[in-house]
């Protein structure tokens, strides 16, 4: 290979990289708008012919947009699974997994084991006096119940 052309090639490629870093990496709304912006253009300047180099871009900038849409959808989806979680619940499960517990291991702040999976499965609640023995034995406020 020709060193030379090699090194051309590369710099022309970091050169072009560089200035259009922010359709390749869309960080915020800002770039993706110029990213949509510019696919936009692309499209009205790209002939519809095999080998169009236009096209290449266009796909490009179209792979990064999709890409930044996915992450905001999963980051939206994983929100708003956050936000249905009971926390009772999800303190509870915290509670076990510190500890390693088994489902006997709280049988005097809950009773039997099934009843520990009964909550867990959110199938029944923990009462205020299952929190307050919790909260008691691993002295952690009783508002991480709730």
């Amino acid at each position: 290979m020709n060193t030379a052309v090699a090194n051309h090639f590369t710099d022309s490629f970091l050169t072009f990289f560089d200035q259009s870093r922010r359709i390749f990496e869309i960080k915020d709304e800002k770039d993706y708008k110029f990213a949509i912006e510019l696919v936009e253009h692309l499209m009205e300047n790209a002939e519809d012919r095999k080998g169009e180099p236009l096209l290449y871009l266009i796909d490009m900038v179209a792979d990064s947009i999709e890409k930044y849409e996915k992450s905001f959808e999963n980051m939206q989806e994983f929100i708003r699974e956050i936000d249905a979680l009971d926390p009772a619940v999800s303190t509870l499960r915290v509670i076990i997994a510190q500890h390693k517990f088994t489902y006997a291991d709280l049988q005097e702040e809950i009773g039997s084991k099934s009843l520990v999976s009964q909550i867990l499965n959110g199938t029944k609640n923990l009462t205020k006096a299952h929190i307050a023995k919790l909260s008691a034995r691993f002295h952690i406020s009783p508002e991480l119940f709730f």
